[in-house]
């Protein structure tokens, strides 16, 4: 069974930006994966009660905030290390940016063809294409035109959807769409602060440490490097 998580992404200063990621990961993976990145979160001392979001990384006071930017950075990289294994990658990112100014329809408009890339034709034998797809949460989208754009990607790939395409609130238990967010959050980042070129220029190496953007650049592209399988695209 293919599992799908899609999560989407902004910029607080850059308001036209608009970041798509969707994680795709094999079923049999999946309890694996859960058990670990709670054992993580509850390592760091990250409360059940609290989603971990990638908005969340690096504001000391925003999520649980009894747990350190450092402890919470330390965390995000040890989850993502859990999407690599010696000879395969338990999960795959593709990811989607766009300038929008109208997040909702560039929404409906982009995500079936980034699915389309993201996904391999289904396998054969009894069972093995079936799938599942789990989008978060968005209050502006019809959830039956969201289910049928979905489907139909997913049957042109030969695959057969499990019951409706299923809109979920995120939350700690969430891990799909927990992955999905901190790499959408994270190649949002790198995005908007490496296209600031004059943060950047003429900056000794102590200024760009003493600078929390670039900090957060820094940090941003050192955990994207951790992700075995991330395809990144530009739309228009």
């Amino acid at each position: 069974m293919r599992l799908v998580f899609i999560d989407e992404t902004g910029d607080q200063e850059q308001k036209d930006y608009l970041g798509f990621c969707i994680a795709t990961v094999d079923g049999r993976f999946y309890p694996l994966l859960k058990r670990k990145a709670h054992s993580i979160l509850k390592a760091a001392g990250w409360d059940p009660a609290v989603e971990f979001k990638g908005h969340y990384l690096f504001s000391a006071s925003k999520g649980c905030s009894t747990v350190p930017v450092d402890t919470r950075v330390e965390a995000a990289g040890r989850l993502l290390d859990l999407n690599s294994a010696s000879q395969n990658s338990r999960m795959y990112f593709h990811y989607g940016r766009l300038s929008s100014a109208n997040p909702a329809a560039d929404y409906m408009r982009l995500v079936p063809p980034l699915l389309n890339r993201a996904l391999s034709r289904a396998p054969t034998g009894a069972g093995k294409n079936l799938i599942s797809v789990v989008c978060d949460e968005r209050s502006d989208i019809s959830r039956s035109a969201l289910h049928a754009a979905i489907d139909t990607v997913v049957k042109k790939k030969g695959f057969v959807l499990l019951e409706n395409v299923i809109v979920a609130h995120s939350t700690y238990d969430t891990i799909g769409l927990m992955f999905a967010d901190l790499v959408a959050y994270l190649a949002a980042r790198v995005d908007t602060i490496a296209s600031d070129v004059e943060l950047v220029h003429g900056l000794t190496p102590e200024q760009i440490q003493s600078n929390g953007k670039l900090r957060k650049l820094q940090s941003s592209r050192a955990l994207i490097d951790r992700i075995k399988n991330l395809t990144l695209y530009t739309g228009t």
